[in-house]
């Protein structure tokens, strides 16, 4: 007799393997690292998401976790939300904000 597993330890076995996945799971070590070195300024995070700019770039979200989630994580705080594809967030201790629209992530620092 096979012994039933849980839906919780059928979601954590899917996670296990997206982690893994090529694609996917680069995107899930991006999220990991803004949450675990809570990066205080637009350039970090930019620098974080693989962008060569410290004004743009792009974040390939489309799966349960996604980069406002780990901002707030990091200590970000939302300062407009329009929708999940267009929304901005402020470093508090900063003043660093940035905006993101449909992938696109834009460091908006008043210079």
């Amino acid at each position: 007799m096979t012994p039933e597993i849980s839906t919780y330890e059928r979601l954590l076995e899917a996670e296990a393997r997206e982690r893994r996945h090529p694609f996917w799971g680069r995107i899930h070590r991006q999220l990991d690292e803004i949450e675990a070195t809570a990066p205080t300024t637009s350039a970090e995070v930019l620098r974080l998401l693989g962008s060569y700019s410290s004004d743009s770039g792009f974040f390939h979200g489309g799966m349960d976790r996604e980069l406002l989630g780990s901002l707030a994580i990091a200590g970000w705080e939302v300062t407009e939300y329009n929708a999940a594809y267009y929304w901005t967030a402020q470093h508090p201790a900063t003043g660093e904000s940035l905006e993101y629209i449909e992938g696109d992530v834009y460091n908006r620092t008043d210079r």
